[in-house]
């Protein structure tokens, strides 16, 4: 089940930024810019809220 709400989130992530390149071509600087909101509430929610329920894993990580 994790394994497919990964690929569903990816999907997301990776559809919001395709869509934002492609407005930036486009030359839609609103669309392209409305497209940060939901970024960074995708990294608040989800990356910011794992960091803090182990934070004593990642810092074992990031020291070998």
């Amino acid at each position: 089940m994790k394994k497919v709400l990964t690929i569903i989130q990816l999907a997301i992530v990776a559809g919001i930024i395709i869509y934002g390149t492609v407005s930036l071509y486009r030359g839609d600087f609103e669309g392209a810019y409305a497209t940060f909101p939901f970024l960074l509430l995708y990294y608040v929610w989800f990356v910011a809220r794992k960091r803090r329920k182990d934070p004593e894993e990642t810092d074992d990580n990031m020291n070998p």
